[in-house]
């Protein structure tokens, strides 16, 4: 049939072909946008998910008298044997003094170079004083109990 000079099915087939290479483009310019969206995103995710390994270790001391009661503003001095300074203040000088808060506890962030660390712990208030150690490993919590007694007990745990 003509139509103008012109065959219908040819203009048809024109007009069809004209709207498929149009929605081809289309189509593959989302397919471009969502595999990028994708590389993106599961980037990201790589990304965020590498963490690196805390160096530090929260040291937790308790001081309690020998009815396991704790015992509130007691001096806790926490240091390191030897001149290497394992907390993370560089001012601390390898040594630490806090005070306990009313439940007794007192707690010390130090920061680690070799993974571990054997800290001596010495606890006093007035006439009382408690001595011990805590092995604290890095990216860890340590948590330990002090007692404290009398001056002169020789059951204190502190070096005569």
């Amino acid at each position: 049939m003509l139509f103008n000079n012109f065959k219908h099915s040819e203009e048809i087939s024109y007009i069809c072909f004209g709207l498929t290479t149009k929605l081809s483009n289309y189509s593959m310019k989302i397919n471009k946008k969502l595999l990028l969206a994708c590389f993106f995103l599961s980037l990201t995710f790589f990304i965020g998910s590498c963490e690196t390994e805390s160096t530090e270790s929260l040291v937790r001391v308790r001081v309690i008298n020998s009815d396991s009661i704790p015992v509130q503003n007691a001096w806790v001095h926490v240091f390191s044997p030897g001149s290497s300074t394992v907390f993370t203040d560089p001012a601390t000088s390898g040594q630490y003094w806090r005070k306990t808060g009313e439940d007794g506890w007192v707690d010390t962030v130090i920061g680690f170079d070799y993974g571990e660390a054997y800290l001596d712990v010495e606890a006093s208030k007035g006439g009382w004083k408690g001595c011990s150690f805590i092995h604290a490993k890095e990216g860890q919590t340590s948590e330990i109990n002090v007692i404290i007694k009398p001056y002169g007990d020789l059951n204190n745990g502190c070096p005569q």
